[in-house]
């Protein structure tokens, strides 16, 4: 029975082919159940972090199986009688699966080494450049690998990559018509990596919003706005159009009107420019000589004073300077018993 032929092949061939599969998927397993206890235990007694990267990349070892499960599916390939393009066909399937599991594997690799190493020595610095270089590397990396895999691949199928890449001179513009956006995007984010008009947090105003840097890759720069929402914006449109990126302002403007009662005299009137000016002088982060404390108008409900002053700095800076500068104010204020206005109407009857 085990020698009747089946599809040219033996009932025994068959059962070996099996029996290979089943091992292939053991096999894996414990090959990996090994690896991740040795590595694990390895890396307890080691300080570098390569280690330590190999093990989160096995974490999640389904790529890893596949190949191996790919090898025993192969050896127990060879054992069949088949037809040259079937046989044709499982090696090129084979190699394809091979070069994507490395493929994932260095991209892994890099990127892991990437935020171990590099991300680590960011953090420590002051400089926001070297944030914002880490995403350029990462996509750099995958575009790189990936390039290669696909050579690779479209070598094992019978193409020729010289006269690949000769003939992209004839196809070109084609491809430069059907990637024009991918382009111009890649080349304005290297642009902006180089020139430096915004880094990682700085808040940016652009025709969608305004928000914070969260991110600058290779193609879209990620702006988080105040109300928490995510902006990706095209670097295209970032080089292109005008942004106004509020973090480099040499300081911020702060300017509004405080009203007092019509009831106030002239006295306590230049006693509340005095207790405003006095505050703003104090604080620390207030520019000094640059700001107004001025009686500017007779409004319809109240007397206007005016106040101007610039706050250098970071927004939490300018949020902070202005509650303590407001909070003095009103508190003092109190303490004076100079009363602010609020919206009133006299109503004059005649009989």
């Amino acid at each position: 029975m085990l020698d009747q032929i089946f599809l040219g092949n033996t009932v025994k061939d068959y059962l070996w082919f099996l029996f290979f599969i089943l091992l292939g998927f053991i096999v894996s397993g414990i090959i990996v159940f090994i690896s991740k206890r040795f590595l694990t235990r390895l890396s307890n007694f080691t300080k570098n972090k390569v280690d330590d990267i190999i093990s989160r990349i096995l974490s999640k070892p389904l790529p890893f199986k596949i190949v191996i499960l790919t090898i025993f599916f192969n050896i127990g390939f060879v054992r069949l009688s088949v037809s040259t393009w079937w046989d044709t066909a499982i090696k090129q399937v084979s190699f394809l699966i091979y070069v994507l599991a490395v493929t994932l594997f260095l991209i892994k690799f890099f990127i892991g080494l990437i935020e171990e190493y590099f991300e680590t020595y960011a953090a420590k610095t002051d400089s926001k450049y070297d944030d914002q270089l880490i995403p350029l590397l990462k996509s750099l990396i995958k575009i790189f690998l990936f390039i290669i895999a696909v050579l690779l691949v479209l070598s094992n199928f019978g193409y020729n990559i010289s006269a690949l890449l000769a003939g992209l001179g004839i196809g070109g513009l084609a491809l430069a018509m059907a990637s024009k956006d991918i382009v111009e995007n890649f080349l304005a984010g290297i642009v902006i990596f180089i020139e430096k008009p915004f880094k990682i947090d700085d808040i940016l105003t652009t025709k969608d919003g305004t928000g914070i840097v969260e991110e600058i890759g290779i193609r879209s720069t990620k702006v988080r706005t105040f109300d928490n929402t995510l902006i990706v914006v095209p670097n295209r449109e970032l080089s292109s159009f005008a942004v106004e990126n509020i973090s480099q302002r040499r300081a911020r403007k702060e300017n509004f009107t405080l009203g007092l009662t019509y009831g106030t005299s002239l006295k306590k009137m230049e006693e509340g420019k005095k207790i405003v000016t006095n505050i703003l002088n104090k604080n620390k982060n207030v520019e000094k000589d640059s700001f107004y404390v001025t009686f500017e108008s007779f409004g319809d409900f109240s007397l206007n004073i005016r106040v101007i002053y610039w706050i250098p700095g970071d927004y939490d800076v300018y949020m902070k300077t202005k509650d303590e500068v407001n909070t003095a104010i009103k508190k003092e204020f109190e303490k004076a018993k100079i009363e602010f206005a609020f919206p009133t109407q006299t109503i004059e009857l005649k009989k």
